[in-house]
């Protein structure tokens, strides 16, 4: 049995661009915390590995500062950490995989498919590493040696195509692996069975925008002969949060969402909405709150009631259901409408 913590897309350095420049610059000192919590979270669950499944870095710009806060944290972990670069940072010529000096528990993935033999932890490690923006067929197999879990370590995505290391389900059941730790997808994935291969993505280590939103964090994969369990362990920091409300109602917003983001959207009929009061009144709850106005103005529902046409016909019948005391006509005309123009539910 091996208990690993499984960590990718860091994005170290990421340029924050939508942010204030102060507000970017707090984020990116953050963001350098990162691989200090992962190695105590690793020491705290008593993992006996750390691997990073690439985008460790944002890109090629990475500061001494976030070099140097690796190497600590690295350096604490006081475990193997095994490394294999993804698309935004490979192992190219000028990136710090290359330049800087990594401690000595550090074991990096820099060209095509390999193992690494760890004996006193009864696994191998197998991966591979970007070697520039695109990659393909970096997943290899996994020959069965007696006393060895094989596990994988590769960023990419199971797809048929793409630029990202594309695997098949069949090229990831036929890989040998007892369990393939993943990166580039930025949703967390807790571990599932594919064949005989169990895959996880444990997403960002921290949401950047609306486009990561929620909890995020690292894998703590337990994996032997038999199977795999995973958990995902949330590390602090602010998150982002898309939430919504109907028009002339006040936001049940997340639980302890002080230092959080939050895209709130106002729905439903009898709009324009007043954001800015919205706004006011929640003052103080989050760190940034944007108020969007999703409404649309009242509409008539029975307007089209008795017209002749399908819509019309269909109308007049709810009409009668509705003036005959049935309570779910007007639900159903709402939804009859929503359908007819295409959307995906009625505003109200």
């Amino acid at each position: 049995m091996v208990k690993l913590l499984h960590a990718a897309d860091l994005h170290l350095d990421s340029p924050f661009a939508g942010l204030e420049p102060e507000e970017a610059l707090a984020r990116r000192r953050l963001q350098r915390e990162l691989p200090l919590a992962l190695a105590r979270l690793a020491r705290a669950e008593g993992c006996s590995l750390l691997l990073l499944a690439g985008d460790v870095f944002d890109g090629a710009r990475v500061t001494p500062e976030t070099v140097e806060a690796l190497q600590t944290a690295f350096e604490e972990a006081a475990l193997p950490v095994l490394i294999a670069p993804g698309n935004h940072d490979p192992y190219v010529p000028g990136s710090p995989w290359v330049q800087a000096a990594w401690p000595g528990n550090v074991r990096l993935f820099t060209g095509g498919w390999t193992g690494v033999a760890l004996p006193d932890l009864g696994c191998r490690i197998w991966g591979a590493a970007f070697r520039g923006g695109e990659a393909h067929g970096l997943l290899g197999t996994a020959p069965r040696a007696e006393g060895y879990l094989e596990i994988g370590l590769l960023h990419g995505e199971l797809a048929a195509a793409g630029p990202y290391n594309p695997m098949t389900e069949a090229d990831v059941a036929n890989s040998g692996l007892a369990y393939l730790a993943l990166g580039h997808i930025h949703r967390p994935r807790l571990p599932a069975a594919v064949g005989g291969t169990w895959v996880g993505w444990p997403g960002v280590t921290l949401g950047r925008g609306f486009d990561e939103p929620g909890d995020h964090g690292a894998l703590v994969v337990t994996v032997d002969e038999t199977g795999c369990t995973g958990l995902l362990r949330v590390l602090p920091g602010p998150r982002y949060h898309l939430c919504s409300v109907r028009a002339g109602t006040m936001p049940d917003l997340p639980e302890d969402c002080q230092g959080d983001y939050i895209r709130l959207e106002v729905t439903g009929e009898g709009g324009p909405a007043d954001c800015e009061a919205l706004e006011r009144a929640l003052a103080g709850r989050c760190r940034s709150l944007r108020v969007i106005d999703r409404t649309v103005p009242p509409a008539d529902l029975w307007a089209e009631a008795g017209t002749g046409s399908l819509r019309g016909l269909a109308l007049e019948r709810l009409l009668a259901a509705h003036a005959a005391g049935d309570p779910s006509a007007a639900a159903a005309a709402r939804y009859l409408i929503a359908a007819l123009e295409g959307r995906d539910a009625p505003w109200s």
